[in-house]
């Protein structure tokens, strides 16, 4: 009997600490459930100024409160609502790179030195003034962040649709911020950095019938003129240097005007390299469809090696005009019903008429190009 009071004895005594120790370990999960959150105080929210923002996990994702991310130079926070991001809190990055958001406090007398301190904790931290909206897990309204080598990208969305870019870019003793901006029927592309030393250079880019252009002005003045055609040219541009070519099976044209002061070296964006390496996309007619796929194109190039574009597949001409818009000069391809040939132009004058085949016409315009360019 002895013995079997102390079998029991045991067993109970066994059984308690199991449950004992189960009960320990549940409520160390709980606890641990409890206490999984993140507290921040790198950041002030001026919308929120708190001494610090807690985020809440739920199963180790975010789910109630604020979540930073990003560069910890460049601080983003997220917002979250029941397991789903609402809002996000940022900053201006070119306003950081002036140190604009760091302005001195005047010292008072009837400054109390907890006070004091507490401004000089804050002074230097990051004012996220910017509130974009979530919808779906997306930026709908406000500003939308990319982080590319060097630099970052900061589209700014309005209704789900981009309406500027703005590219920062850092190296070691440099910075430049560039604008891409769509107003009205025009993409306007500047950098405020650039017009602090340079002057005000600024491209804009339009669609006139099937003719885009490229307009590059210093300081108000026009230093340069880029053509991209659409489909064989049918009306000529005045003092224009001309090349029309296919690619992919389709004709375009690309030509540029000179000016006195065109070749300064500088510029903002190589929208040349844009025309040649997708010139598919410049057929679309809606604009604000084109300034999207203008910008996806922009940051694809942005985020790899400089490529060459490759050479047109086909050469149809190179041509230059005069004011009134007429051949002064170059040579050109022409089918008309089956009808093939090509013309030779010098001094406003056709200087040869001659049957060809456009396989043919390649070797001749190459040749012409050596010897005239």
């Amino acid at each position: 009997m002895k013995h079997l009071v102390n079998t029991v004895d045991k067993k109970a005594i066994k059984g308690t600490l199991v449950w004992f120790l189960s009960i320990i370990i549940s409520n160390s999960i709980n606890a641990q459930h409890m206490e999984d959150f993140i507290e921040y105080d790198s950041f002030i929210i001026v919308d929120k100024p708190q001494e610090k923002y807690k985020g809440i996990y739920k199963d180790g994702i975010p789910y109630e409160g604020y979540f930073s991310k990003g560069d910890s130079e460049f601080p983003r926070v997220d917002y979250y609502e029941k397991g789903k991001p609402k809002f996000q809190y940022s900053l201006d990055i070119y306003q950081m790179a002036l140190n604009e958001e760091s302005e001195e406090m005047e010292v008072t007398e009837e400054m109390t030195e907890e006070s004091y301190n507490m401004y000089l904790k804050n002074r230097y931290k990051p004012k996220l003034n910017i509130k974009s909206t979530y919808e779906n897990e997306k930026i709908v309204n406000g500003y939308r962040y990319e982080e590319i080598k060097s630099g970052l990208l900061t589209r700014k969305i309005k209704n789900a649709k981009t309406i500027a870019l703005f590219v920062d870019v850092f190296a070691m003793h440099f910075y430049q911020r560039i604008h891409i901006i769509l107003d009205d029927d025009r993409i306007y592309i500047k950098s405020p950095t650039m017009e602090m030393s340079e002057g005000s250079l600024e491209l804009q880019l339009y669609r006139e019938d099937n003719t885009w252009i490229t307009k590059q002005e210093l300081n108000q003045e026009t230093i340069g003129l880029y053509y991209f055609v659409i489909g064989e040219p049918q009306k000529l541009l005045s003092d224009t240097t001309f090349f029309i070519y296919d690619q992919e099976g389709n004709t375009y044209g690309y030509g540029y005007k000179e000016f006195e002061n065109m070749g300064n070296g500088m510029n903002l964006m190589d929208i040349n390299s844009m025309y040649f390496s997708n010139p598919d996309m410049f057929r679309t007619k809606n604009i604000e469809t084109f300034f999207e796929d203008f910008i996806d194109l922009y940051v694809v190039q942005m985020s790899k090696e400089e490529v060459r574009p490759e050479e047109p597949e086909i050469y149809k001409g190179y041509i230059h005009t005069d004011e009134n818009a007429e051949i002064i000069k170059g040579i050109r391809f022409f089918e008309n019903k089956g009808d093939m040939y090509y013309e030779k132009y010098g001094k406003g004058d056709i200087l040869e008429h001659k049957k060809v085949s456009l396989l043919d016409f390649q070797h001749i315009f190459k040749t012409y190009l050596e010897n005239n360019r």
